[in-house]
Formats: C-alpha cells, structure tokens, sequence
C-alpha cells in the first residue's frame, strides 16, 4: 500500500507539472494540492515538501501572492525537518530561489512581504545540508544563490565574495553548466562595482562555457528558459562592451571594444537558431563558409540593438564600424513596432506615423555615414520585434527606405554564405499549389506566377496532384537545382513543430525541408535561391518570426526569398516574376538586393491597387543578399 501510494503522489505531482507547463495553473493547483494532502496522510514528508515546492513555482509564475503566503511557510517548516539527503538540499534551495523571485515580482509594492529574509533562511539551510552530505554541487548551487541575494541587496562585496566560491567549487567539479551562471553573476557585480576590464572577462568566460554545453542547453531549456538563462549574459556582454569606448578616448581601444560586440551579437544569433530548431545546424554552418568580415563596397550591414534603457546602432562599412547611441528603450522601440505592423495589415494610412517614427530612430542618425560612403545595398542583422516588420516600409517623410537601398536582411553575418549567384546554366524548380487542400483556400494565381517564371528559366514543373514529397525528393536527388520555386502556403510559429510549408499530400516541416534541399550544401552547385511565396507569420511573434529569419541556414540555401504575411496570390503573379526578369538581365547584372528592390519599386511607382505597402512589403530577402 505505501508503494502505491508513492506512485500515486508522484503520478499527481507529475500531472502537476505537465498543467503548469500548459499553462492550466488552476488545474496544476489541484493536482499539487492533493499530492501533498495524500503524501501528508501517507506520512511521506519528502513527496508532501515537493508538492508544494512545485505548487510554489505556478505561484511564482502567476505572481500570486496569496497562494505563495499561504504554502511557503508549511514548505520551508517541512523542507527543514527532513532527514538530510541530496533531495532536501535541492528542495531547499528551490524554496530560496522561490522567496527571492517573490520578492522582485512584488518590488513595486509597498505592501510587500519581507521575503529576503526567508529566502536567506532557506539558502543557508541548504548549504548546511550540503556540506553535511559533502554534496558540492548542491553547495555550488547554495552559494550562488546567495550571492545573488547579496548582490540584489547591494552588499556587492559579499556578493562578489560568495559567487567566487561557487565558481571554484563548479570549477573543481567540472560542471561548466553551474560554471557559467557564476562567472555571469561575477561580471554584473564587477560591472556594478565599476570594474569594466574584470566584468567583460568575467562574460566573456561565461560565453565561452555557454559554447561548450550548446548541446545541452537546447534539451534543457524551452524558449522563455533560454530567454531567461541564455541570451541575457551576450546581451549584457554587448551592453558592456558599448558602453565601455565612452569611458575610453583611445580609438583603437573604441574599435575593438566595437568589433568585440559585433562578434558576442553573431554568437547570439548562432544560439539563438539553435534554440529554435533545437540543433546544432548553425555551428556546423558557421564551419562550412567563408567569413564575410567586411561588407563589399557600397554596402552597410547595420545592428540595430534594443536594450532595456536605450537602443544602440552599430553600422559596419567597408572600412570601419560606426557606433549610434538612441535615447529610445526597449519597450518603446517595440509599441511603434507591433503598431506599424497592425497598421500595414489594416491598409489604411494610419503606418505612415509609426513608419516615421521608426526611421527617425533607427535610420536618420546614420543617414550622413550612408550618403559619405555611397551606400546602396543595406543589411539588416534584426532583433527580436524588428524582424516581425518590414524595413522596406520606414519612411523618412518623403520616401521609403526601400526606394533609397536595395535591402536584405540575414540572422547574422556569419550565418550568411557570401558567394554572388550563378547566372549561367540556372536550373529552376517550380511548385505550388492552385488548388485548396488539407483545409487552406485555393491560390488560382499561382498557375500564371509559374507560368511566368517557367518562360524565363525553363525548369520542373510540380503543380497541384504533382507537388508531393515524394515527388518532390526525386526531383532534389537527381537534379542540381540552383533556385528552388515554391508557391504554397506556408506557416511560422514559436512552436517549431507549427511551423510548416504546404504540399498536396502533406506538411512540410523544416526538419523534412532540410532532408529534401540540405543536401544541396554538399554539392558543387548548392542551392542558390529558395523563394517561398505564400508563407506568413503572426504579427508581433518575434520567435516565429526568428523561424523565418532562420530558414535559409536550416534548408541549406543560401538565400531565401519569404514574405512574412501572407498576401494574394494576385499580387505574388506579378511581383515575383518580375524580381526574376530583373535577375536575368544581365545590363546592368543585379544582385538579388537589387532585383527585389526594383520590383517592389515597379509595383510602387504604377498605379494600381498593389500600391499599398501591404502588397509590397512583406517580401523580405533573407541571407546572402549577392
């Protein structure tokens, strides 16, 4: 019966856990509720102090108040009468972290519970444990967390003092993933105690243990726990390092403050695909291509970096790295966002002003920099709400930016394979779908967009009953197709088991899509060119939208040609063969920057109902932009 009864604690506690991470908290509180009624009756003390350990975190995800007064107490009073183990050390430590996250989630409060004083309690419990039990890890851990209590308390010495043993114990275990959360905690308090030098090393370790565990840290943490665990300590590296060349009059000092950040960005944006495909496609990319250090002539790649205080542009030119510093935060930057994508999708006019705004903010300090070097081709390497828009539509009052630069944007610089297209012998292959199928509306216009296409690179041609995977794959493993045409609908979500593109018989995921066009990567002639266009994601999902900026490293092509919304086929007929045209002709040759730029610019420029910009938008050329 007592082994029953265990099996069924833990059953609820795991039913708990499962509520929780589907966001049913209600139902994750019943489930935890009654585990610790049943372990209580059962008197399995252990199992009780987990359940409502575990209850406690749904309160601290919701910030809810009551619930965490009314449990805390009995867990930490439970928590402490158990016999030591390994289980009441952790079990301790998470009641330590738990007080702490209260505290900062009530900080505007001035009704606040004192929380502070629970959570040293119950870390200090646990490191007594620890070391009864000689468990270093625990006690790793243990430290740690006190000195971030120490460190949100201000007393930075003690602060410092604390992470550094936790770091040495880390160290002498070998546990890089505890290793790193310390040498992180170590740069934020140096940063804080206005040691600059020793807080970058300080990251720059952390990074580099973060680079070590890439493998399990995509097993380990969801896309909120990379956003909590993961990006922070690059964000706050670059953070750092920009504001340190103020402090400094030294130019080369300035320079290589300024290349430092660009290199801890693109190690960002490596970790961020990764997370999001949940491989390590990205680092065996980066390991295959050429660095393109330095942007041909004419060409600017810009990082726009929006962080909590301010937003900062870093604008690489042929020769040199300009540094913008805009008094415009995170949170701001974000509202004109999502407003000037709602209002690009509504087609009124209302986007003109956030358009404005936007381009103020974002172009307008670097516009004498452009015009000095005879910029025409800008790249954008976009952050996190920036790629849910298109920069084509920012405004300066009297133009768009797309009608001053040809524009392209790519996940990062080293994620982007930096070879001009090959014009001669091109093989195309075409697809899509006319009819409506597992659910989605007809695209009748799709018959002529391939048609046109069809009359300017002769090619396969899998239409409708024709556009199936395996049809599809044939067609890959016995061709070297350079372009590959598909014209269906696609759909980008934050869950990448949502995110798909639509054939006659099936789904398309990235992993398959990888399967049929990644090994294209191999060859002599990869896969120039992948147009997708009818694909589309949700306005103001920066994560699906990551999806998207991605899809050329996960397919294998060095560029892709998406549009982030979806639009009608209509106007896909008559803009996509024309960014063809433009590619074909050879006087003067265009790159795929400038193919596009000229046809969104034809569709401007002749009156029709394709005028708006949400007609002409959402195209985005995403990768090598040559």
């Amino acid at each position: 019966a007592r082994e029953l009864s265990d099996i069924l604690v833990a059953n609820l506690i795991n039913l708990g856990n499962l509520r929780r991470y589907q966001k049913r908290y209600q139902d994750a509180y019943d489930a935890f509720a009654e585990a610790a009624s049943l372990a209580h009756e059962g008197s399995l003390p252990r199992l009780s102090t987990k359940a409502l350990v575990n209850a406690l975190w749904v309160a601290v995800d919701r910030k809810d108040r009551t619930t965490f007064e009314r449990w805390f107490a009995p867990a930490l009073t439970q928590g402490r009468q158990l016999d030591d183990s390994h289980d009441k050390a952790y079990l301790l430590i998470a009641l330590g972290r738990q007080a702490f996250s209260m505290t900062k989630n009530l900080a505007g409060e001035s009704s606040k519970p004192a929380w502070i004083t629970p959570a040293f309690e119950a870390l200090n419990a646990a490191l007594d444990v620890a070391k009864r039990i000689q468990d270093r890890r625990a006690s790793s851990y243990a430290l740690g967390y006190l000195g971030h209590l120490y460190e949100y308390t201000q007393r930075l010495d003690d602060a410092l003092d604390l992470t550094r043993r936790a770091a040495f114990i880390a160290q002498q275990i070998d546990a890089p993933e505890i290793l790193y959360l310390w040498q992180w905690q170590t740069g934020r308090i140096l940063d804080a105690k206005g040691d600059m030098d020793g807080a970058i090393t300080s990251y720059q370790n952390a990074i580099a243990d973060l680079r070590t565990i890439r493998h399990e840290l995509i097993k380990r943490y969801s896309f909120s726990g990379f956003n909590e665990n993961v990006k922070p300590v690059f964000f706050e590296l670059a953070d750092l390092l920009l504001r340190y060349p103020g402090a400094e009059k030294d130019q080369a000092r300035i320079k290589h403050s300024l290349t430092q950040a660009l290199e801890t960005l693109e190690l960002l944006k490596s970790a961020e695909l990764e997370d999001y495909f949940q491989d390590d496609c990205v680092a065996e990319l980066q390991s295959r291509i050429t660095r393109l250090d330095k942007p041909q002539p004419q060409t600017a790649v810009l990082y726009p970096i929006l962080l909590e205080d301010r937003t900062e542009l870093l604008l690489t030119l042929a020769k040199e790295i300009k540094h913008f510093t805009i008094p415009v935060n995170r949170a701001t930057l974000t509202q004109e966002i999502r407003t000037l994508r709602r209002q690009m999708e509504l087609r009124g006019e209302s986007y003109l002003k956030p358009a404005q705004k936007l381009y103020d903010w974002l172009v307008r300090p670097m516009e004498k920099e452009l015009n000095a070097h005879l910029v025409n081709t800008l790249v954008i390497v976009p952050d996190g709400p920036l790629r849910t828009i298109p920069l084509s539509t920012l405004h300066d009052g009297k133009k768009f930016l797309i009608e001053r630069y040809a524009l392209a944007t790519t996940p990062g610089m080293t994620l982007t394979d930096p070879h001009p297209i090959k014009r001669e012998n091109v093989q195309v292959l075409l697809s899509g779908l006319t009819e409506p199928v597992q659910g989605f509306p007809a695209l009748p216009n799709v018959g002529m967009e391939l048609s046109l296409v069809d009359e300017l690179y002769p090619g396969a041609l899998l239409i409708d009953d024709q556009f199936t995977i395996p049809l599809f794959r044939e067609e890959m493993d016995t061709k070297p197709y350079q372009i590959v045409h598909m014209a269906t609908h696609g759909q980008f979500e934050s869950d990448l088991r949502n995110t798909f593109l639509l054939t006659f018989d099936d789904k398309l995921t990235m992993d398959r899509l990888e399967q049929l066009i990644g090994l294209s990567k191999f060859r002599d002639t990869p896969v120039e060119l992948l147009i997708l266009s009818a694909c589309q994601t949700a306005a103001g999902d920066d994560r699906a939208a990551l999806g998207l900026a991605g899809i050329a490293v996960k397919a294998g092509a060095r560029s892709v040609l998406a549009t982030l919304w979806a639009i009608s086929d209509e106007t896909a007929a008559e803009l996509i063969p024309q960014f063809y045209r433009n590619l074909k002709n050879d006087d003067p040759p265009m790159s795929k920057a400038q193919a596009l730029q000229q046809a969104q610019l034809k569709i401007i420029k002749t009156p029709s109902k394709f005028q708006h910009p949400f007609f002409w938008a959402p195209y985005l050329l995403i990768g090598n932009w040559l």
